[in-house]
């Protein structure tokens, strides 16, 4: 049987010692590795190279490799050798140095060795192709117990936590009528919120902290070892001070023992991860599979897609390349304020961290690094995750204080820093400031400084796909304002999506930093070419002195020949990309564009690979780009010049160049399914259901909107007048659809959300 993979191995060895390199272990267990990961990559599995493990005698051990799942669970370990040494001999020191053999591979170019429960269960030439074939796939095929009931509790948790829930919300709700104690502490606590997160936050809001809260209590104490952390935290002592109305010790217990073995299967799983990187990225993972199986449609509102590793650090490091590039500092320099203003799990604070020069650290840890979350889950996560980077690095603990529970959209309070007079015709005139708390007093510390550096991931989704999701997006009145004086204005598009999320921290980010300094974020990369965000590209020509942009390319709706599981950075359909933006208050000349991006198939490991091995931002290979006078920074820009099939000065007779004189939406009725059918009676037939559905919900009062019809913004408001509905024969019409097919349409106005100049007879 053929194996390509091993047979390649076999020639770039080969052709290596060919050419006199060294036989040295550090020499050769190169193209092993790449072995490895080929087959390793095809389970969604990675080796790592020199991870710290927990080794058998309690202390930490460092093997060549460690075969790591997406969670950055320890599988099993690889160790590399070389033709000098005795293989025999080798096993034998690191069984003795405390080295697991629970899946444990051997290897020294000629004869690999197979350990699984502290035992050989194969050995093979490694020029025999089948038999190191099977020898890999028992190796990657392992699952120690501890992986097993990790897994199955995993997939448990989704099944128990809906139950859990509703218990959790009726016991709230119970509390809410009849618990004095719980009103008057909860009426506290939520104007405080109403204050510090944003002006929106409900009871049901209030709510969902405290179950997540509730939630992750356990988890904490077991992943963290910290037991005090909900009762030393600012945010999470006042929380606990309103469960502490509702639950004692022992009903919270009972209420929690459905789930009890989740926490305990995470525990053991997070035991074993020793190495301070990978056990951010078990928490990262652990933080979005939650939240996506506790409340799926808040994680989509929120965007909760965690940045790998290598592309943060990537930032990180481009960032401090172009402040000393651009302005002689670092981001080490006290006078470099740096903001994340949407942490998640605070991965790059952490990375942040890790970069700064220790004898900088401590005061840049205390004044100068800042971060702001509005979900209190990830809130506590990025807490503790910045705090235990920090241990690491410094060797003794310090409480981080400049972490914000904010929604950074709405904190708008500090734009007078960097927007002068503007910003006093919009800013809510401190509204932050009418109440005393530790998190207030953060946040009022955090507006008063100038920020130079603003980084990170902003959430990435846009708007809900169906009305019936009711999942949207809140709207923020400031920014939102913002976009539109300036994005929208500058765009020559009809229509926009100028309120995504992403360009709303943009927005915010570009008023929010001060006259010099850098904006770094991933996001969305709809910005490099999207007709709609002309505008978006045109304020960024006006505003910054240099922008820098990485595209990954890998839009899935792009091209249908990729997938984002596989060629996504993110495991997304969306395309991405990296921009730097550069201020300079002493501008001089255009805004100065530079772009450079990775293969369109490349998979998604090669993708992160580019990134891991840049270590010289000012060495990437940028080109120039000139964009062109509507603001395009494609290459593609002459599609302007083409004739256009429909234009606004040809349809009100100024101009003659357009392919045709009228256009026009035409009809939208938002539920095509219900009111198109190429046959008639069909139609009549869906059209009396739709009206005894309606009439029969409008009956019962019903105003939670339920899947039985396709709800759009326009219908939920006739809904709410109590509009009834009557079948009508004649408005059974002949009409075009989409755009050539002739069908029958039920053209009721109450159905139909738009009817203008439509295609009837």
């Amino acid at each position: 049987m053929p194996h390509p993979l091993i047979d390649r191995y076999h020639n770039d060895l080969a052709r290596a010692l060919q050419h006199g390199k060294s036989t040295n272990e550090q020499s050769v267990r190169g193209y092993f590795w790449n072995l490895l990961n080929e087959y390793a990559r095809k389970q969604n599995l990675e080796v790592v190279l020199e991870v710290s493990i927990m080794g058998t005698h309690g202390v930490k051990v460092r093997p060549d490799g460690a075969l790591l799942n997406s969670w950055g669970i320890d599988l099993g370990y690889w160790e590399s050798k070389d033709t000098k040494d005795d293989l025999e001999e080798e096993i034998d020191k690191k069984r003795r140095k405390g080295y697991p053999l629970h899946n444990a591979l051997f290897e020294d170019t000629q004869t690999a060795v197979l350990y699984q429960y502290g035992e050989e269960v194969l050995r093979t030439s490694m020029r025999d192709s089948d038999g190191l074939d099977r020898l890999l796939l028992q190796w990657l095929g392992f699952k120690s117990a501890v992986v097993t009931n990790f897994e199955k509790a995993l997939a448990d948790f989704t099944t128990d936590i809906p139950k859990l829930l509703e218990r959790l919300q009726s016991e709230l709700e119970h509390a809410s009528g009849k618990n004095k104690e719980f009103i008057a502490a909860r009426e506290t606590f939520l104007e405080l919120c109403r204050h510090e997160i944003n002006p929106d936050v409900s009871e049901a809001d209030v709510r969902e902290m405290l179950i997540q809260h509730l939630l992750t209590a356990e988890l904490f104490q077991k992943v963290f070892d910290e037991p005090d952390f909900h009762r030393e935290n600012n945010i999470a002592r006042e929380l606990e001070k309103l469960l502490g109305t509702v639950f004692d010790r022992e009903r919270r217990k009972n209420l929690l023992g459905s789930i009890e073995h989740y926490y305990d299967a995470i525990n053991a799983a997070a035991a074993g991860i020793t190495d301070h990187h990978e056990k951010q990225k078990f928490l990262k993972v652990l933080y979005e599979n939650f939240y996506k199986a506790y409340n799926p449609k808040a994680a989509d509102r929120l965007g909760v897609e965690y940045t790998p590793n290598e592309i943060v650090r990537f930032m990180v490091r481009a960032t401090d390349h172009l402040l000393h590039q651009h302005f002689g500092v670092s981001l080490s320099d006290e006078n470099v304020d740096i903001l994340d203003p949407a942490t998640g799990t605070g991965t790059y604070v952490c990375e942040i961290i890790d970069q700064l020069r220790p004898d900088k650290l401590a005061h840049k840890y205390l004044n100068g690094i800042h971060a702001n979350e509005v979900a209190i889950l990830p809130y506590y996560v990025a807490n503790l995750n910045i705090e235990f980077t920090y241990k690491q690095k410094m060797g003794h603990y310090k409480a981080f204080p400049n972490l914000c529970f904010v929604d950074t959209l709405d904190n708008t309070d500090a734009f007078a820093h960097s927007m002068g007079k503007l910003a006093q015709n919009i800013a809510r005139s401190g509204h932050l400031f009418q109440l005393t708390s530790e998190n207030s007093d953060r946040i009022k510390r955090q507006n008063s400084r100038k920020i130079s550096v603003v980084i990170g991931n902003p959430p990435y989704n846009a708007n809900q796909q169906s009305e019936n999701d009711n999942n949207k997006n809140r709207t923020y009145a400031i920014i939102d304002q913002r976009i539109k004086d300036t994005f929208i204005r500058h765009s020559t598009a009809q229509k926009t999506k100028a309120y995504d999320m992403y360009t709303r921290f943009y927005r915010w980010a570009m008023d929010r930093m001060d006259r010099n300094g850098i904006v770094a974020f991933i996001t969305n990369r709809s910005f490099i070419e999207s007709r709609t965000m002309d505008g978006f590209r045109k304020c960024v020509q006006d505003e910054f002195a240099h922008a820098y942009i990485i595209d990954t390319h890998s839009d899935v709706r792009a091209n249908p020949k990729i997938a984002g599981t596989t060629h996504n950075v993110f495991g997304i359909q969306t395309g991405v990309a990296l921009m730097f933006l550069v201020r300079k208050e002493e501008k001089s000349g255009p805004c100065r564009i530079f772009y450079t991006e990775l293969e369109e198939e490349w998979r998604k490991e090669e993708k992160l690979e580019w990134f891991r091995t840049q270590d010289d931002f000012g060495k990437l290979p940028f080109r120039q780009i000139t964009p062109d006078k509507k603001n395009n920074w494609s290459e593609r820009s002459d599609f302007e010049d083409f004739i256009p099939v429909a234009d606004k000065e040809v349809k009100s007779g100024r101009s003659e160049k357009a392919l045709f004189k009228l256009f026009c939406w035409g009809n939208s009725s938002n539920r095509d399914e219900w009111m198109y059918d190429p046959d008639e009676s069909e139609e009549r037939r869906k059209a009396k259901h739709l009206i005894d559905t309606w009439n029969g919900l409008q009956a019962k009062s019903d105003k939670t909107f339920p899947g039985t019809i396709k709800w759009s913004q326009d219908l939920k408001t006739k809904f709410s007048r109590g509009i009834k509905a009557k079948y009508s024969a004649p408005l059974i019409k002949e009409a075009y659809w989409r755009p050539f097919a002739k069908v029958y349409w039920y053209a009721d106005p109450l159905f139909n959300d738009r009817l203008t100049e439509n295609h009837t007879r």
